[in-house]
């Protein structure tokens, strides 16, 4: 069983803002570590969309495309 790809990411201090990219070419903003459950095969990412929505969404390890750092001073990429 492999660790989950966001962990890294997850775990680092001082946490730094990134961005998930699918396969699909969604974008997934992941502003805080409490927003994070990791898994084995998928995580799940908690977040505030464009519209002030809350959302989650099931990410599988194997969808992952990257994994980016963001500036949160400037608007991260909306999940499309």
């Amino acid at each position: 069983m492999e660790d989950s790809p966001l962990k890294d990411w997850a775990k680092a201090v001082p946490f730094i803002p990134f961005t998930v990219t699918m396969s699909n070419g969604r974008h997934v903003p992941v502003t805080s570590p409490e927003m994070i459950i990791l898994g084995r095969r998928w995580d799940t990412v908690a977040f505030v969309d464009e519209y002030g929505y809350d959302r989650i969404v099931v990410i599988r390890h194997s969808h992952i495309n990257t994994i980016d750092a963001y500036d949160p001073i400037q608007t991260p990429p909306t999940p499309e």
